[in-house]
């Protein structure tokens, strides 16, 4: 009887209407802050920092312990991939790669602690769409930087005024490379954010589907409640680390391009 009283407080409180992506907000010198999305950052950049003082306590030059092997053989993964694709002064990406990787991976597994409620108090910063936008931005201006630094000034503007076409359409290839440069951060934000937004939702939608259809049956409550779990399993364990692969391995390949001094990428 607790257990299927706890049910419907749950399924009471997560169901009430769909609003995913609600925040707490607050106004500071006329600009809006998302209080949830700032207090879940700071957690998941908490738990980054604890994670990098355990490794450096435990970190030997002799057999390493499990946290230690598993951090190692991250590395190495990520350093043949750039030196792969980057080569040999593209290791300044790598730090800047596995930090990405191991602060969203924290960040999405936030999704852990989600209900699908109007206001999650702790749910994962990446589901606010600034939070992607400002990973997005900043790596992209690292990018642009990085690319004046391997190509000089001008080699970076004859990158954007001679490809991909022929020099005398220098107009159309301002355009075309102006475009390709704008979409680079929007998707890099929008494909992140969309997916941890699409988990969120998903969970809300589980909630209601038992509010409206699986209520009156008599284990609507238990089915609900499964279903709300399966999903969650799903999301936290393969959607999250494959989002925070997928934002580090196009990190990679957005330096790859541009300390590429090659035309063809």
């Amino acid at each position: 009887m607790a257990a299927g009283g706890a049910l419907v407080f749950l399924r009471s409180f997560v169901a009430v209407a769909i609003t995913v992506g609600t925040h707490i907000e607050v106004k500071v010198v006329g600009l809006t802050m998302n209080l949830d999305t700032l207090w879940s950052t700071g957690a998941a950049v908490l738990v980054v920092i604890v994670l990098g003082l355990v490794l450096r306590r435990q970190a030997t030059s002799g057999v390493p312990g499990k946290f230690q092997l598993v951090w190692e053989t991250g590395v190495n993964v990520v350093r043949r991939q750039v030196e792969g694709s980057i080569g040999p002064q593209g290791l300044s990406v790598i730090p800047l790669a596995i930090a990405l990787f191991v602060f969203i991976l924290v960040a999405n597994f936030f999704e852990i602690f989600g209900l699908g409620s109007k206001y999650e108090l702790l749910g994962p910063p990446t589901a606010d769409v600034s939070m992607p936008a400002a990973l997005a931005i900043f790596v992209i201006v690292l990018v642009h930087i990085s690319s004046i630094r391997a190509r000089g000034i001008g080699g970076y503007l004859r990158h954007y005024m001679l490809q991909p076409f022929p020099k005398f359409l220098f107009p159309f290839n301002i355009f075309i490379n102006l475009v390709e440069e704008i979409a680079k951060p929007v998707t890099l934000a929008l494909r992140l954010f969309g997916n941890l937004f699409s988990g969120a939702l998903m969970l809300t939608l589980i909630a209601a589907l038992g509010a409206w259809k699986l209520g009156p049956v008599p284990i609507g409550d238990v089915l609900t409640f499964v279903f709300a779990v399966v999903w969650k399993l799903f999301d936290v364990f393969l959607i999250g680390p494959i989002q925070a692969f997928i934002f580090a391995l196009l990190t990679i390949l957005y330096f790859d391009t541009a300390m590429s001094t090659a035309d063809q990428h």
